[in-house]
């Protein structure tokens, strides 16, 4: 496996989704959201339309020449935001310095240098975000269900899961306990299963990332958006 900051969220911002009378609804900011407002806009024209969140996001798609596959009919995007790209230069900068010249830094253009040529697997594992099966709510479960990802010989697990941590819209006062959407990268197989729900997954065997918007349904399948704190390529993560 090869392995800005932002002020604001613009238009996607974090999303909670809860059941309600068994109907899924965007809740932002306390407010119900359609989740079907981009339904006639392509993955990476929705992504354009929010450049506090993607501005080099789509400059690394573009680098990498995958614009086709993020809109690939029936395609799910598990979407980093600049964050991450920002969080991933920084870690490459500090290992630069560490090793090669203490004034090195890693910066865009280099990561987009590494892109265009596939630098150690770099175009490779962008796909890793990408799951070709159209991944809507009703299609999740609660334990997680793996899928192969875009990346040759690499499987994630998506997995839709009850929580009652009130910084992700639990209340004690409200009967319907909210969902929120996570993917996990695997670096070893996890023998997965109902009776061994993706939670219960040792931090040694992958990372378990919280999505801060899901279910945002597109032209051509499903968009996802990592909380802050993901890493590209979940670089450095690997206990």
């Amino acid at each position: 496996m090869k392995k800005h900051f932002i002020t604001g969220m613009g238009l996607l911002l974090m999303v909670l989704v809860f059941c309600a009378s068994c109907n899924k609804d965007y809740i932002v900011g306390g407010v119900k959201t359609d989740p079907n407002q981009y339904k006639n806009t392509s993955t990476y024209d929705v992504m354009k339309g929010n450049p506090l969140l993607f501005d080099t996001v789509l400059q690394l798609i573009d680098a990498a020449g995958i614009k086709d596959q993020v809109n690939a009919s029936g395609t799910t995007f598990f979407a980093p935001t600049d964050n991450a790209v920002y969080y991933y230069m920084q870690s490459r900068t500090v290992l630069l310095q560490g090793t090669v010249d203490q004034y090195a830094k890693f910066g865009l253009d280099s990561l987009l240098y590494y892109l265009k040529n596939n630098i150690d697997g770099t175009r490779d594992s962008l796909q890793m975000y990408l799951v070709h099966t159209p991944l809507p709510f009703s299609a999740l479960t609660n334990h997680g269900t793996k899928y192969p990802t875009g990346l040759l010989n690499d499987t994630a697990i998506v997995s839709y899961e009850f929580t009652k941590d009130e910084n992700l819209g639990y209340n004690s006062l409200v009967s319907n306990v909210p969902q929120v959407e996570y993917y996990t990268h695997l670096w070893a197989p996890f023998p997965l299963g109902p009776n061994l729900p993706i939670d219960s997954m040792p931090s040694e065997i992958g990372v378990h990332s919280l999505m801060q918007t899901a279910g945002v349904t597109t032209q051509n399948g499903v968009l996802n958006v990592f909380a802050t704190g993901h890493i590209l390529f979940f670089y450095g993560t690997k206990q």
